[in-house]
């Protein structure tokens, strides 16, 4: 029987079925208290813009700081009254307003100017973004920087490569780590080509700007009195037209904001929106990849890997000896949801007229959730690979689970140069269907090299024997491991982040 206290008290937020966002952490970014914050500083980025350009007084300046005012805005009260207008943007404005005049008698005229709530919410989105890429980032940094150690440590560990499930050829562990943190690397270079790229939004009902021209347009020297005697020097001269005025409040709007300045409206061009959910998505993924790997390597018929589990993790409700690798399993579930959110934006790269019906509501949610998991995700994987146990012990012995098969290419490789590569790959190949636990692939072919005329001293089976060594990879796999450290060290330097930078800041100018 529902309790009528709690079903009269506000529902609460507390991440039962989310155990990765637990922490709060993803909340405190793109919750919905960060997401007001976003939209009152886009509010008022917009009239400190209409002050730059000399269209709003000066004493509009601390009218606008005065929005961020904790407590200024009732957030739960917005919450349902955007249901009326299917947007929060609405209600958020008519509390600015009366908030702005409460402060200075006429201010609410120079809030929400030019704008439309589209430009708002969309703004407030890239803000979020922009915020979720640099933590996801810093986040993308330090898993890198453990996998980096991880490589280095275990650059000379040989392993079992493995294809489809099964045995391949041997590499090491670091080669197999160098991969993991070349993937992150290129993580890095796309959130931050991205995070330099999310444009603000300012465009007016149809995308045209025609309600700032307006505006603008009206205030023009023919009409001082609408300004105030303490009203700032106007950064464009009297002369400046109006289309280089509206120019300028744009690019100053998206200049406070940390934002891109946009070329052209967006309302329907939703490829902003879809970038940043690829970007989240790859990253999200990329961290399922590792996950799954490092919990299939965590299996225990397997057991190379282990996550370095703290007291009462990993545990069971009815199987005390389990040791789940629960770090692994969480993340792989994250990276499990995003392919549909992503599909849900890719939707709605398919709007209808000037502003799109219910395509733009659709990607609220689910960006956000998108955002959450890719936190979430990229967070736990830093304390995954940093607590990570390598058995190297084990990894070596499992070399032998398959009695010398796990070097069939490396020995076609050296037969063909004696024999042909057909010849050579047959004779392995029926070699091997021959292995067992007590004939393995070097014995089996050396009684077959003999039986063709090659004597045991020849040079041909010296070779053979050299390439059943589990060591002779370690050579093969150094310049792949070294490549990997080194992108990643250029990164951390800063060199390919600071370019990016560099080509950004020339595009605002």
């Amino acid at each position: 029987m529902t309790d009528p206290a709690a079903a009269s008290s506000p529902p609460r937020h507390h991440d039962l079925l989310d155990p990765l966002g637990a922490n709060g952490r993803a909340e405190q970014i793109v919750g919905d208290d960060a997401w007001l914050g976003a939209l009152v500083a886009a509010e008022a980025a917009l009239s400190k813009a209409l002050v730059a350009a000399g269209i709003a007084p000066e004493w509009m300046l601390g009218v606008a700081d005065s929005f961020s005012a904790s407590g200024a805005i009732d957030l739960p009260s917005i919450a349902v009254a955007g249901r009326a207008g299917g947007n929060p943007v609405i209600p958020l404005v008519t509390q600015l307003r009366a908030l702005a005049d409460s402060g200075h008698a006429g201010a609410a005229q120079y809030v929400h100017v030019g704008a439309t709530s589209q430009d708002i919410v969309d703004t407030a989105a890239m803000l979020v973004a922009a915020h979720t890429l640099e933590s996801v980032t810093a986040d993308l940094r330090l898993v890198g920087s453990a996998l980096a150690d991880l490589a280095r440590t275990h650059r000379r560990t040989p392993q079992a490569g493995r294809t489809l499930g099964q045995h391949a050829s041997p590499t090491t562990f670091g080669f197999v780590v160098a991969g993991w943190l070349s993937a992150v690397c290129s993580l890095i270079e796309r959130a931050v080509d991205v995070r330099q790229s999310v444009p603000a939004s300012l465009a007016g009902a149809v995308g045209t700007l025609g309600a700032m021209t307006q505006a603008v347009a009206e205030q023009s020297p023919a009409h001082p009195e609408q300004m105030s005697a303490t009203a700032a020097t106007p950064t464009l001269t009297p002369a400046t037209g109006t289309a280089e005025i509206v120019d300028a409040i744009v690019a100053d709007f998206a200049a406070t904001l940390g934002l891109a300045r946009p070329a052209l409206s967006w309302h329907t061009n939703r490829l902003p929106i879809v970038e940043v959910g690829s970007m989240l998505a790859a990253a999200t993924g990329v961290m399922g990849s590792i996950a799954s790997q490092v919990a299939e390597l965590c299996r225990t018929e397997i057991q190379e890997l282990g996550e370095g589990l703290g007291a009462g993790e990993g545990g069971s409700s009815a199987m005390p000896h389990k040791r789940n690798p629960v770090g692994a399993v969480l993340i792989l579930a994250a990276a499990k949801q995003t392919p549909g959110l992503l599909s849900t934006l890719y939707g709605g790269l398919i709007a209808e007229d000037q502003r799109a019906i219910g395509g733009w509501h659709a990607e609220w949610q689910t960006l956000r959730q998108l955002e959450r998991l890719t936190l979430e995700s990229v967070s736990a994987t830093v304390p995954l690979i940093e607590n990570l146990h390598v058995d190297s012990v084990r990894m070596r012995s499992n070399l032998d689970l398959t009695h010398g098969l796990l070097y069939s290419e490396r020995v076609s490789s050296v037969l063909a140069r004696q024999l042909g590569r057909d010849r050579a790959f047959e004779l392995v190949r029926e070699a091997s269907a021959a292995v067992s636990a007590s004939d393995p692939l070097e014995a089996v072919l050396d009684s077959r090299l003999a039986a063709n005329g090659f004597s045991a001293d020849s040079e041909l089976r010296a070779h053979i024997q050299a390439a059943f060594d589990p060591d002779l990879i370690i050579d093969h796999t150094a310049t792949g491991i070294d490549r990997a450290l080194e992108h990643f060290d250029a990164l951390c330097a800063g060199r390919l982040a600071g370019e990016r930078a560099d080509e950004q800041e020339e595009y605002l100018l």
